[in-house]
């Protein structure tokens, strides 16, 4: 698979999907604990996507950092997990540059169209 990096920009279909996404699993039924950052990774990690961050605020949308072959494996692997449609609707944006402090690496160089100011 060519990974490729992906900003999705989310919005939830209805008041009622952001309650349900958003109620604290305790308060749930039936009752379940939280997961941990490290449970979250591995929940978020699909067949045909994954995701690697998620920022999501009080505003309307909320932000995910995705990587997949194609912006339809996003879209698919949202389905797969039931969320697109039922829960969220999601706009999809390939990245072709990709920095992070998380990832701090010696290695990768920062990245630049090869023929002018577009990719």
């Amino acid at each position: 698979m060519t990974e490729k990096h992906f900003m999705c920009i989310h919005t939830f279909v209805s008041e009622a999907a952001r309650r349900e996404y958003l109620t604290p699993p305790e308060f749930r039924n039936p009752p379940e604990e939280r997961a941990t950052e490290r449970q979250w990774v591995e929940a978020s990690s699909g067949e045909f996507a994954t995701c690697l961050q998620t920022w999501l605020g009080n505003s309307e949308f909320f932000f995910c950092h995705w990587v997949a072959e194609s912006e339809d494996m996003v879209i698919k692997q949202l389905e797969a997990f039931e969320l697109e449609g039922r829960l969220i609707n999601t706009m999809v944006h390939e990245t072709q540059q990709f920095m992070s402090a998380f990832r701090n690496s010696d290695d990768i160089k920062r990245q630049y169209p090869s023929d002018g100011y577009m990719w």
